[in-house]
């Protein structure tokens, strides 16, 4: 492969050009392929033949034609940017056919994300997008996903990254009906489920705000975060969540909020990398922003 000196190397205007000029034989079709005026394409092949110190091109009757040096640099220019238009193809290509990949938290996928997938898909029916509930602790991985949904404290900043904030929520604690029977409910007597998926000092600090010593409670560990709300929904111990994730549970009647104001706040964001953003990131990321707009806990009542 020939050595690229940069420092040698004419602009690239200059190089489209004449390549266009050459390609469509006359500064006329080459401005409109390039959408500039035919003026500016000649200055710029005149800047080039400055650059080269030989013609390009030459009148012959109302045309142009290409001298000896010009049909000598057309040949491997038109390969060269012909090979870069492929390349830019096919990438685009395999990365339509890719889709957009997004990390997630097991209750933001399965409490917003999927119950309107089939609305995005409907709208999209060749489009690929795909979910992985990392959960809230995983690291925000963008070489392995497009975009990364984590929850935190509203004003959180991921400084590396570029976000969004999706949506607000209340943390509440709430419990199954049977746990906590009529009348008042004494928690520092009851199991908690212990968190695994907020981090941060959250959990023990809405322990503390619920009145109660971390050191003195007792805990139902399930192991995983994605057991978390079925402990709770079987009874096992007093669950700490965002309002989000278990709204459908608190309508259907199988876990009930407890009279305890926390007086805390959760939010979550999306994360995705600096810089331009491709089209299929942001087509994904305007769908999240829309479906999470109703669901902020600001949001006007339907």
């Amino acid at each position: 492969m020939f050595d690229i000196d940069w420092s040698r190397l004419p602009p690239l205007t200059t190089l489209r050009a004449f390549e266009a000029t050459a390609r469509l034989e006359g500064y006329s079709a080459a401005s409109r392929a390039l959408n500039v005026t035919p003026a500016a394409i000649a200055q710029q092949v005149r800047k080039l033949e400055r650059e080269i110190g030989t013609a390009l091109v030459r009148r012959e009757g109302r045309g142009l034609v290409l001298t000896q040096a010009g049909r000598q640099l057309s040949q491997p220019l038109q390969e060269a940017f012909s090979k870069i238009a492929k390349g830019i193809h096919d990438l685009e290509t395999v990365e339509a056919a890719r889709g957009v990949c997004v990390s997630t938290t097991d209750f933001f996928a399965s409490s917003v994300a999927l119950p309107r997938l089939g609305e995005f898909w409907a709208q999209h029916p060749k489009f690929q997008v795909s979910f992985s509930p990392d959960g809230n602790t995983a690291p925000v991985d963008l070489d392995s996903f497009d975009l990364v949904v984590r929850g935190g404290p509203p004003g959180k900043i991921w400084e590396a990254h570029a976000q969004v904030q999706l949506l607000e929520t209340p943390m509440i604690l709430t419990a199954a009906p049977a746990l906590i029977g009529k009348g008042d409910v004494d928690v520092s007597a009851l199991a908690w489920i212990r968190d695994r998926g907020i981090g941060g000092g959250v959990f023990e600090e809405a322990i503390r705000r619920a009145g109660c010593d971390p050191g003195k409670l007792r805990f139902v560990d399930p192991g995983d975060a994605k057991l978390e709300l079925e402990t709770a929904v079987m009874g096992y111990g007093v669950h700490f969540t965002p309002a989000l994730t278990v709204r459908n549970q608190l309508a259907e009647g199988t876990l009930v909020k407890l009279d305890i104001d926390l007086g805390m706040r959760g939010a979550y964001y999306a994360i995705y990398r600096k810089g331009p953003v491709s089209g299929q990131v942001q087509r994904v990321l305007d769908w999240l922003i829309e479906i999470c707009a109703p669901l902020c806990v600001d949001a006007p009542s339907p």
